[in-house]
């Protein structure tokens, strides 16, 4: 594919600077604490600069979900280990609070299809879903996970134990989460899934 030049460019490269400075002060300062102005001056650029490439605070609040997993999720790149990363990130996910609250409240809002976060939800549990569930087959071919079972089946229950538990963690009291993430991954996939 070729690269982008001229304003095109520019613009692209604006856009991940303002959504790269978002995400930056939520994890900093939490979603509720970080204005515009905040944005424009870490991104050395203007308020009218932001609200130019981004409508509303929350379009850039959903880019910078977006940005979270550019820089963790896709950079990972291969299917291979979901599994077996799954509770260690679930871990790490809850100790990463005001990203965590950022996302539970866009999630539950983007469960309305007219909600601007309806798609990049939508896309990120396709993506997500298929990610599991390529691992899953994987694990079914190294006889590690019995075959009857349904990869696509499986994945979207793994994934949605993962965000029941998260929303439950936050909520309090906190418990360990990497525990019961891996518990469920065993009682859905058996017990050589995570060996």
């Amino acid at each position: 594919m070729a690269q982008k030049r001229g304003p095109y460019a520019k613009s692209d490269q604006r856009r991940q600077a303002l959504s790269k400075a978002a995400l930056d002060l939520v994890r900093r300062h939490g979603h509720r604490n970080v204005s515009v102005s905040d944005i424009a001056e870490l991104a050395e650029t203007s308020e009218a600069t932001v609200f130019y490439h981004f409508p509303t605070k929350e379009a850039l609040f959903i880019a910078a979900l977006a940005q979270h997993d550019d820089e963790n999720i896709r950079a990972r790149g291969a299917e291979a280990g979901a599994i077996a990363d799954m509770g260690s990130r679930a871990e790490a996910g809850v100790q990463r609070t005001n990203y965590a609250r950022l996302y539970n409240e866009l999630a539950g809002a983007a469960a309305d299809p007219a909600h601007p976060a309806n798609d990049f939800f939508q896309a990120r549990w396709a993506r997500s879903t298929e990610v599991v569930a390529t691992d899953i087959r994987r694990l079914q071919q190294d006889g590690r996970v019995d075959a009857s079972i349904d990869p696509d089946s499986a994945a979207h229950l793994l994934l949605a134990a993962w965000e029941g538990l998260q929303l439950q963690w936050m909520q309090g009291p906190p418990f360990d989460i990497r525990a019961q993430v891996e518990w469920h991954i065993r009682a859905l996939l058996g017990a050589d899934a995570l060996s």
